[in-house]
């Protein structure tokens, strides 16, 4: 673990100074005030009661930095692993040493810079040993069994900190890694620390005192390089006036060389010029603009010969021959592309047509779809204008077997059925669902239904149905479990 975890370095402040800004002074704090920050470091300034984090975005003259009282370096690294070590008690003389790792990350920087975090060891430390009954996990047994107790304790500090996690402010903390040594075994890992540590300390002084060598002879090498390059400046500078002197001499005399070679030579060349403007007018009056007359002369004057005269011949009777056939490939290019042209025209020509009457077909099509839905949607509508009739009968169906029972129990309590020879227990036990038969419409009428009755009078009666009302006719309604008060015995059904 970092010797400073999780505050890395904290700093006081007092009043910040004034100093000089471009439009006016201002205040602001100095550049070397502010910690520089690592890659996981983040700042804490306390201004007042509050805490403010940085992330390392805050200039000198902030508002926050300009009134903070102080500010603390925290380090926000994941996981950082904390090492703990306790002693508990075994069933022999001495003691097992339990090292624990705790595996810790900063969630509130703020929390942890207002709480002052800074022994994070002595707050594991305390939160393993309230751990109940870690103490007596090595009383029971021998110091050798260190591996046995390091098992015992790695289980039950999992399950208590599955149940009670480990909470600081501003930390998580996570458990890990378990060791339990003996005495012996404590013994041989300090001594293996210490030559770990001993070995890390002796290469760190080496590396160093290599850096520090290295860079002794980088600087000695430096300074020997800058006062070879100073005397190299020195000689050279001196070389060069000496030879800016000699040349600024030689260009003299070289340019006035010059101007009079070029002054004769200008008065040679304007001699032949006019001569050659004379020729060349000439030449143009009786040559003119051809070719092979061009050719012709320039053979008479030597400036070819005669196999390059002709095949300058040769060469121009093929390019006039491969001229003309360009002209008439040309023209038999146009011709064939004004066919192309009128061909693509009558295959778009076509392809529209078909292209219509495929629009014509997928309109029919759908026309003769939506004729279709609507024809089904009308037989839904019906069906459900059917089933929605029928059930409004069942209801009043219903409606009337509650009124019948509740007339039949009102006659009962009169004793309307006393002077009659009827079976009233029959009577009653017939009270129940209105059964329904299907008329020839295809609606449900049920029996005992005066509209039902009066709206199927003409219809000719089933077998064993009789199409006039008869107050006197046995009712025959389906068996009802609820209404069901006995035998068919008058005096039973009575309550006799």
């Amino acid at each position: 673990m970092a010797e400073n975890y999780p505050l890395v370095e904290q700093r006081e402040y007092g009043r910040a100074g004034r100093r000089a800004g471009f439009l006016g002074r201002r205040v602001t704090r100095a550049d070397d005030e502010l910690p520089r920050l690592a890659a996981h470091h983040v700042r804490v300034f306390r201004v007042g009661v509050e805490y403010v984090e940085d992330q390392g975005q805050l200039r000198p003259d902030h508002p926050t930095v300009v009134e903070a009282a102080s500010v603390t370096v925290v380090d926000r690294r994941v996981e950082v692993p904390v090492v703990v070590e306790t002693r508990i008690p075994s069933a022999e003389a001495g003691d097992f040493t339990v090292r624990t790792t705790f595996y810790c990350t900063v969630t509130d920087p703020c929390t942890v810079v207002r709480d002052g975090i800074t022994d994070v060891e002595a707050l594991l430390l305390g939160h393993l040993r309230s751990v109940p009954g870690l103490v007596e996990d090595g009383s029971d047994r021998s110091i050798v069994d260190s591996l046995a107790v390091r098992d015992r304790i790695d289980a039950r500090l999992t399950a208590y900190h599955e149940m009670r996690p480990t909470t600081l402010s501003g930390l998580r903390a996570r458990h890990g890694i378990v060791e339990v040594f003996s005495p012996a075994e404590l013994a041989d890992a300090l001594a293996q620390e210490d030559d770990e540590r001993r070995q890390l300390e002796w290469k760190r002084e080496r590396e160093e005192r290599e850096q520090e060598a290295a860079l002794r002879r980088a600087l000695l090498e430096t300074e020997l390089e800058l006062r070879r390059e100073e005397l190299r400046n020195t000689s050279a500078l001196q070389q060069e006036r000496h030879r800016q002197e000699e040349e600024r001499q030689r260009s003299r005399f070289e340019r006035a060389t010059d101007i009079e070679q070029q002054r004769h030579e200008l008065g040679q060349q304007d001699v032949r010029e006019t001569f050659t403007r004379g020729q060349l007018e000439k030449d143009f009056q009786l040559i003119g603009a051809d070719p092979s007359a061009a050719d012709f002369l320039a053979w008479r004057n030597g400036d070819i010969t005669s196999d390059e005269l002709a095949q300058r011949l040769d060469r121009r009777r093929q390019t006039d021959r491969e001229a003309e056939l360009e002209r008439m490939s040309v023209d038999r290019d146009d011709e064939r592309w004004k066919l192309e042209r009128d061909d693509r025209r009558e295959e778009l020509t076509r392809a529209e047509d078909r292209a219509d009457a495929a629009d014509q077909r997928r309109e029919d099509a759908h026309r003769w779809e939506l004729d279709h839905e609507d024809g089904l949607r009308r037989r839904q509508e019906e069906r459900a204008d059917t089933e929605r009739l029928q059930r409004d009968e069942r209801v009043w169906a219903n409606d009337v077997l509650t009124v019948k029972a509740d007339l039949s129990r009102r006659a009962i309590d009169r004793g309307l059925f006393d002077s009659t020879i009827r079976d009233a227990g029959q009577f009653i036990n017939g009270v129940g669902d209105v059964p329904y038969k299907q008329r020839a419409d295809g609606r449900e009428v049920v029996e005992g239904d005066t509209q039902g009755e009066l709206e199927g009078a003409s219809e000719p009666a089933e077998t064993g149905e009789r199409t006039g009302r008869d107050d006197d006719r046995d009712i025959d309604y389906d068996d009802n479990a609820d209404l069901d008060f006995g035998g068919t015995d008058s005096e039973a059904s009575l309550g006799h």
